[in-house]
């Protein structure tokens, strides 16, 4: 193994956590149909919680790969089909999570930090990161053309 960093986002383990907290909170205080609402919006923020509360990236001798919290959503690239690399910011209207951007897929749990992957099929990746120089060192030890914004 290259490369292997796990970030915490920590805003998403907060909010995410009081958010799950209060609708079970809610969900014993009220009564009646209306008390399935509070407990709905717990189940969705605790699997959000889940899902978004970290970002492991591994680099190692051919490929590199993405898992998201648990590990119930994985991706992964072959370093062959991956023709640059460099670290960007991303705008706040990005945010966290898996969704297209401007630049191409971002996978994040936290921002503005992340590094964009220039596919061979023309395609970008953004991996966010806190850790983006160790990242990019990794991948220019692979051969991966690394350059500066």
């Amino acid at each position: 193994m290259r490369y292997s960093h796990t970030q915490f986002g920590w805003l998403n383990l907060i909010l995410l956590t009081g958010a799950t907290t209060y609708g079970l909170i809610m969900f014993g205080v009220l009564s009646g149909p209306f008390k399935l609402i509070p407990l709905g919006i717990a189940v969705l923020m605790l699997f959000l919680l889940i899902f978004f509360y970290a970002l492991r990236i591994e680099v190692d001798t051919d490929s590199i790969h993405m898992t998201l919290g648990i590990g119930w959503y994985k991706r992964k690239w072959a370093l062959s089909e991956i023709v640059s690399a460099r670290a960007i910011k991303t705008r706040f209207i990005d945010g966290w999570g898996i969704k297209l951007t401007k630049h191409g897929w971002l996978y994040s749990v936290s921002m503005p930090d992340a590094v964009l992957l220039e596919l061979d099929s023309g395609k970008n990746v953004l991996l966010g990161t806190d850790d983006s120089d160790a990242l990019l060192a990794a991948l220019a030890e692979s051969g991966i053309n690394v350059h500066s914004e």
